[in-house]
């Protein structure tokens, strides 16, 4: 490129709302950044260029060891990479920052790391929300559809009922089979809404950002915890660190996780426990779920994560199986890169581990 081209590149940058940088490796300095980093970190843009590690001081302190990480891998990375992180401005307001990296290659060694960067946090925040969303819709449709499964039974073995009683008069038996009719139609319409949900969340592609584990888990646990009362059982939610990020799919988390509490309440008796629980590991990190439920026969262990076989069994309430909910979990957890199993002995409970890494 010679001066001419350069300078309208130049011009067009100096105008635009996203950060253009160049990144010398050699040198270990920033050779160009335009005025949109003043504009975006509220710093100026100068300070960048002669005190390089002054980048630093403006990365949120919970993101500065992933960052660190990153810029290390990023030496020796020849294809384009993505990083998301937080920075701190100088009024203590906090900015989610996306950057796209493009290594200049010279001779088989990296020269320069260049890049584009802009202001995240709208798109964050557009995120969370639908994950909130998501983890409302997702949890209480469970819950809706053990509240709705339960009355609508009883109303059809009511109509079974009378009609046994009264054969002989033809209009009670007209108007009992039409109500065990539409009992039996809106007990498969649950299931199949349930069934559809669940093969939709499998089969669609999974997209990684950068989240909080901790806080993406609470807006599944909020809604069991507050329903606890409905179902007479426990609930309870921990975790090792108050902070766990890790590269996910919210929603297809968010399922793997309602799968798993929605199953162990399903196997639970009445005044049962289930305790989940996180831990931060050393490049991944553990989910459990516990409870003390009925227990998984020693028959159905080995087919346990396989789609539509016999493990899918009926509730301690008579909750029916759709076949496919720990298969949903194992596939989704693969596509994660992680791994799942469990530990389970009849009538004493079972524990379920999820174990997925930090970082892709």
């Amino acid at each position: 490129m010679n001066n001419e081209h350069f300078e309208v590149m130049k011009a067009m940058t100096e105008q635009s709302d996203e950060v253009f940088f160049i990144y010398d490796v050699n040198q270990s300095g920033f050779k160009y950044v335009n005025e949109a980093f003043h504009v975006i970190t509220k710093r100026e843009s100068k300070e960048l260029l002669s005190h390089p590690k002054h980048l630093l001081k403006i990365i949120h302190k919970e993101d500065l060891d992933y960052i660190k990480q990153k810029f290390k891998h990023l030496l020796n990375k020849t294809t384009k990479s993505l990083l998301d992180f937080r920075i701190c401005r100088p009024d203590n307001t906090e900015r989610w920052i996306r950057i796209k990296v493009y290594p200049v290659i010279n001779a088989g060694k990296i020269e320069y790391l260049t890049g584009i960067a802009e202001d995240d946090s709208a798109r964050k925040a557009s995120i969370f929300n639908m994950q909130k969303v998501n983890g409302w819709k997702n949890s209480n449709l469970e819950i809706l559809s053990h509240d709705l499964r339960g009355p609508i039974g009883t109303i059809q073995m009511l109509s079974y009922i009378i009609a046994k009683n009264m054969p002989e008069n033809k209009e009670i038996q007209k108007l009992t089979n039409m109500i065990s009719e539409i009992s039996k139609r809106n007990i498969n319409l649950i299931q199949n809404l349930l069934s559809r949900e669940a093969v939709d969340t499998a089969d669609v592609e999974i997209s990684k950002e950068r989240l909080n584990v901790v806080w993406e888990v609470n807006q599944v646990m909020d809604i069991y915890i507050e329903s606890q009362k409905k179902f007479s059982k426990q609930i309870t939610y921990t975790h090792s660190h108050d902070h766990i990020y890790a590269e996910l799919d919210s929603m297809k988390f968010l399922q793997i996780v309602n799968n798993l509490v929605s199953n162990a309440i399903k196997f639970t008796q009445e005044n049962g426990c289930i305790k989940v629980h996180i831990e931060r590991l050393e490049k991944t990190f553990l989910i459990t779920v516990t409870d003390n439920g009925i227990g998984i026969p020693k028959k159905l262990h080995p087919i346990l994560f396989k789609k539509y076989t016999q493990a899918g069994r009926t509730g301690v309430e008579g909750e029916e199986s759709i076949g496919l909910g720990m298969w949903i979990v194992k596939t989704l957890t693969e596509a994660h890169q992680g791994k799942v199993w469990f530990e389970s002995e009849p009538k004493k409970g079972s524990k379920f581990y999820v174990e997925i890494p930090l970082e892709s």
